[in-house]
């Protein structure tokens, strides 16, 4: 049964209204290939999806739910410009079964998976677009809240979604394939856009092929799009565990928890072509960013930092920093692990940070890095990175190198 319209009426009626729309606990089934789209109209709203579970079937080639503020007929179809405010509390999301993205290229991006094959739109599990598209966009989300949801990528035991995160500042490494990436289905697990604000916090996500929070500033306005909080979320076997792209102004990411993934954190300028996509002709310049207190049990990059000003690194602690991940004997994407890069940063401070090589037969067979201080290759040229203050209290050992 597929109960994809239910679902959208529901979810439609609540943003048209204004209301909070508690969705009663069970199972549904998302196999309709647009999945569920709901248009931000003009009031706030909320949706509590407690002891919900939505899995998406095998014809899904689209996100599997997106609020969004349509471009077409915009003033019609949303009520105009006044901003409204999202909230989602609870609920899994599984995206196993979901098509693979066809945005995020197989073998480069996000490496190669074994799942499926990729259609052209994003599946990302929820998706809310708070700013239309196009070269003109126009703002309609103030606030995003998003608390207390579970999005799994890979298919997961539940015994092994306690013991993959349990104990993280001691545990072993985890080394798995089969529940992680490179057997996901769909793209991003959270997905939000050209907000005033958002705030994540208290979720979990397990094997998302590319970022399990993808956050973002409007295409073509960066503007739209800053004042993201992503706090006390946990990731397992995804790609990337937070990526923030398009720059997105004054980031934080604090007291998270990743475990074999490839890259933990990350603030990334979007390469070529996608730059031309997206009418770039200067660099986005982040500021400022604050990521602290977060926790990486077998991450290939734990921590990266491009084009940013003001950006303070602290509290962190990197362990069993070149360890298998996804099970791969080498790097997945960059050609050694390392725990903190800095690419075209300035007015920086990393402080008060533990990284740690992994030991016994890894040790030999990996080249690790704990800080990495260098250019990042901006849109019309090398971009510096200057003013950078790498404390004494940062504890690096059983490295190959601790300092570039």
């Amino acid at each position: 049964m597929d109960d994809t319209a239910a679902i959208t009426t529901s979810l439609q009626q609540a943003a048209n209204k204004g209301d909070t729309l508690t969705i009663p606990a069970g199972t549904y089934n998302i196999d309709d290939p647009g999945g569920v789209s709901v248009i931000i109209k003009n009031a706030d709203f909320a949706i509590i999806a407690t002891g919900v579970v939505f899995v998406a079937g095998s014809n899904v080639n689209s996100d599997i739910i997106d609020f969004d503020a349509t471009t077409s007929s915009f003033s019609a179809a949303c009520g105009g410009d006044a901003l409204v405010n999202v909230s989602w509390t609870g609920g899994e999301i599984d995206i196993s079964r979901a098509h693979l993205s066809g945005t995020v290229p197989q073998g480069t991006s996000v490496g190669a998976t074994t799942t499926g094959n990729p259609v052209a739109s994003t599946t990302d599990g929820l998706s809310i677009r708070g700013a239309t598209g196009g070269t003109s966009p126009r703002a309609k989300v103030d606030a995003v809240t998003i608390d207390g949801l579970t999005v799994v990528g890979a298919p997961i035991s539940s015994a092994n979604r306690t013991t993959y995160l349990t104990d993280p500042n001691n545990a072993a490494a985890v080394d798995s394939t089969t529940d992680t990436w490179r057997n996901a289905g769909g793209d991003s697990g959270v997905f939000v856009m050209g907000a005033q604000s958002a705030l994540i916090e208290n979720s979990v996500f397990f094997g998302i092929r590319d970022a399990s929070i993808y956050m973002s500033a409007a295409p073509y306005n960066a503007s739209f799009g800053a004042n993201y909080v992503m706090r006390n979320n946990q990731f397992y076997g995804g790609f990337d565990g937070i990526s923030s792209k398009r720059g997105a102004q004054n980031i934080t990411m604090e007291g998270n928890v990743f475990v074999n993934v490839v890259r933990g954190v990350s603030l990334e300028s979007l390469a070529q072509p996608l730059r031309d996509t997206n009418g770039q002709t200067s660099e986005r310049i982040v500021q400022p960013v604050l990521i602290r207190d977060n926790v990486f049990n077998g991450a290939q990059r734990a921590v990266q930092v491009e084009s940013a000003n003001m950006v303070t690194v602290s509290g962190n602690l990197i362990r069993n920093l070149g360890a298998r991940v996804a099970g791969q004997n080498g790097p997945v994407r960059y050609n050694r692990y390392e725990g903190i890069v800095l690419e075209g940063v300035t007015n920086a401070s990393v402080a008060g940070n533990q990284i740690a090589g992994i030991g016994g037969a890894r040790q030999n067979a990996s080249n690790t890095v704990g800080i990495t201080v260098g250019p990042h290759q901006g849109i019309v040229g090398p971009i510096m990175s200057s003013n950078v203050d790498i404390a004494a209290d940062n504890i690096l050992t059983n490295l190959d190198s601790n300092i570039e």
